[in-house]
């Protein structure tokens, strides 16, 4: 079975929730020994990841653990900038004028059939989609630290948009 090091995750939701290692052993059903083995580098299997994540409802935590184990965009941790509603709005805008840049170039490749397409085609595509993957990020990040502000986790927001989703014919019905 599978397992992962979160004691760097770990220690970080804990700080952010002010909980203690009890306050976690409690909360997902885990013996502090067993919790405290995860905070000191012992290697959590994958059930009991993504129950923790579950259970703290911390969506920076859950998004680390995404990361690690399916390889989808990690949680922004930056020492330089500040993880602020205003600063992270900020370098949205940064990020959508470098893409809006790229954007008509890629738009004419975008328009060629596959197998037309040139080098330099294929790296304005490439170009253009990282820039997009870099605003995606930093989105994220400011959706994240404006539900914060409300205390409602990504998970919760995600689950109370899914059906506007469904009824928009963004997502199908069975989900």
């Amino acid at each position: 079975m599978t397992s992962y090091d979160i004691s760097r995750e770990l220690q970080a939701a804990t700080i952010r929730q002010n909980l203690t290692q009890m306050d976690i052993a409690r909360k997902t059903h885990r013996t502090k020994s067993t919790v405290n083995g995860y905070f000191n580098g012992q290697h959590a299997p994958i059930d009991a990841v993504a129950h923790i994540a579950l259970c703290l409802d911390d969506s920076i935590f859950s998004q680390d653990m995404a990361n690690k184990v399916f390889g989808t965009l990690p949680a922004m941790d930056s020492s330089t900038y500040e993880l602020s509603v205003h600063s992270i709005d900020y370098i949205v805008i940064v990020e959508e004028s470098e893409r809006q840049q790229k954007k008509n170039q890629a738009m004419i490749a975008l328009t060629k059939n596959k197998d037309t397409l040139t080098e330099n085609d294929r790296d304005v595509i490439l170009k253009y989609a990282l820039d997009y993957l870099d605003e995606v990020f930093i989105e994220t990040s400011s959706i994240i630290s404006i539900l914060d502000k409300l205390n409602i986790s990504l998970r919760k927001a995600v689950n109370e948009r899914t059906p506007h989703w469904k009824a928009k014919k963004y997502l199908r019905g069975e989900r």
